[in-house]
């Protein structure tokens, strides 16, 4: 679904190829000076009911939903750390 930047994925997916070059520069750019930019850091909290009673705040559970740019950006960093661990053996 779409995030706060209200861009949902189907989108990405169609004009991948317009965009796939400014994204890389600022996925990059993100990776080299150790930042996130503050677009993809904002998120759309949803209160989720757990169940029992509605009238208490402890019954809901926060959902966030991501901007679609920040999940690939968050998936591209696990896949780094991830080989990182891996190769040097630290997992």
């Amino acid at each position: 679904s779409a995030g706060i930047d209200d861009i949902k994925p189907t989108i990405i997916k169609e004009f991948s190829q317009l965009i796939i070059k400014p994204l890389l520069h600022i996925f990059n750019l993100s990776f080299t000076q150790g930042s996130v930019p503050g677009a993809m850091k904002k998120a759309n909290v949803n209160p989720v009911f757990k169940g029992s009673d509605p009238t208490s705040l402890g019954n809901y559970r926060p959902i966030s939903v991501l901007p679609v740019f920040a999940k690939n950006l968050e998936k591209l960093m696990y896949n780094r750390v991830y080989s990182y661990l891996t190769e040097n053996k630290v997992l």
